[in-house]
């Protein structure tokens, strides 16, 4: 079934000079597109290139997927020259096709000039497409969650070695994605699945009487939000092919995730689980990729092999808003980095300019130290100092016992001196 292509009224492709990458979301029968991030320019180039450069855009559309929220993606690419149709199309083709290896989660992917002209290629078959602006901003639902992280794993590893590596970590990860596909998600204490729409479909010609209703805060013109809490069951979360082996090493995921996913208004409640899980797990993928690439050719964490656990802080995340839409996005920054160091990289991928107080930077805990405390230093008691004690208190009852005692004898001797 072919799908309508809508854009949102705030993109205007006719001032784009060179290529770019179009953001937004899919619907049963409509691909959305809400906002254009300008391709930046290599080092060296004086300014954006004539002719695609497929290795250089699909490098960019890596850096966009991975601060997009859950339900959102990068659907496909523009460029300024309408010509390009026509000179360039195995280029298209492969870059298209390369965008759909980069996000296996993405529907059909588009390539549009200015003019109303494109394709768009799904599976395999390329296609002439058209798409038309919409009258309306394109709205979103937020769905705002968090996670307690409490993921242990043991894995084998080198008796010397102290630097996690990210095959070492994803064993965790995927333990965790585990436990997420087989839990269960509630929006206002309801459970999340079915084809109900989360709320009416914005464009859709036919007239809904069913969809959940909007929150009693919302008002016109603002966004609806939902909180969502996501159960996991209590089950053996293990696969299905076990392999039995020696382990020497525990890695154990703990800490506070948060989570928001962007949903068009339409979706079900069956695809608005998908986005929460989907950007769970993305946004921890990621960032543990990024930690694990920070540790080459650096000592793995603080603490030495044999001397307690060994703690790595992987990058924490702060969101900020897409400008001229109701989407989130995020960013990722190290220990000792703050809200300002967001700005030069958010500039540089989305191509926009954002205040430091409009970054969140305050939605994610680390893992206490006891988290990571070893079993035996918990465990342990004082034994000595408690003994001690204990052996003083029983000297001196002893002793108290012993000294009555020769008072006693001491009165009894009296008397019978007296009697005599």
């Amino acid at each position: 079934m072919s799908q309508t292509v809508l854009l949102d009224p705030g993109i205007d492709l006719g001032s784009l000079n060179g290529s770019g990458l179009l953001v937004g979301s899919y619907l049963p029968n409509q691909v959305l597109g809400v906002y254009v991030a300008a391709t930046p320019v290599e080092d060296g180039e004086d300014g954006p290139k004539g002719e695609l450069d497929p290795p250089w855009m699909l490098e960019h559309a890596k850096q966009v997927l991975r601060m997009l929220p859950g339900g959102v993606h990068v659907i496909g690419f523009v460029f300024s020259d309408p010509e390009i149709l026509n000179k360039s199309e195995s280029k298209i083709r492969k870059l298209l096709a390369g965008l759909r290896g980069l996000d296996d989660e993405v529907g059909d992917v588009i390539f549009l000039v200015p003019n109303s002209k494109g394709l768009s290629l799904g599976k395999e078959e390329i296609k002439n497409i058209t798409y038309k602006v919409t009258e309306q901003s394109i709205d979103y639902v937020l769905l705002d969650t968090h996670c307690i992280l409490d993921i242990p794993v043991a894995i084998t590893c080198g008796e010397n070695s102290t630097q996690m590596l990210f095959s070492q970590a994803a064993k965790g990860v995927e333990k965790f994605e585990r436990t997420l596909r087989t839990g269960v998600c509630l929006v206002n204490h309801g459970i999340m699945k079915g084809e109900e729409p989360i709320c009416p479909a914005q464009f859709d010609t036919k007239k809904r009487s069913k969809g959940k209703p909007k929150d009693e805060d919302d008002e016109e013109g603002q966004q609806i939000k939902f909180d969502v809490q996501v159960l996991v069951k209590d089950d053996p979360n293990v696969k299905e092919d076990v392999d039995i082996g020696n382990n020497n090493v525990r890695i154990k995921l703990a800490g506070k995730l948060k989570s928001r996913a962007c949903v068009p208004h339409g979706t079900s409640l069956e695809q608005c689980k998908h986005a929460v899980l989907q950007d769970i797990m993305r946004s921890l993928r990621g960032r543990i990729l990024l930690h694990c690439d920070s540790l080459v050719g650096e000592e793995g964490g603080e603490g030495e092999a044999g001397d307690g656990p060994i703690v790595h802080e992987p990058p924490r995340r702060v969101f900020t808003n897409l400008p001229g839409t109701q989407i989130c996005i995020s960013d990722y920054l190290y220990p000792g980095e703050g809200g300002e160091d967001a700005i030069e990289s958010i500039k540089e991928i989305f191509g926009f300019g954002v205040q430091e107080e409009d970054i969140e930077d305050d939605l994610e805990l680390v893992a206490a130290a006891k988290e990571v405390k070893p079993e035996k230093e918990k465990n342990s008691e004082p034994v000595p100092s408690s003994g001690l004690k204990y052996v003083i208190v029983a000297l001196g009852i002893g002793a108290l016992a012993a000294l009555l005692a020769w008072f006693n004898k001491r009165s009894s001797d009296q008397d019978n001196s007296a009697e005599l």
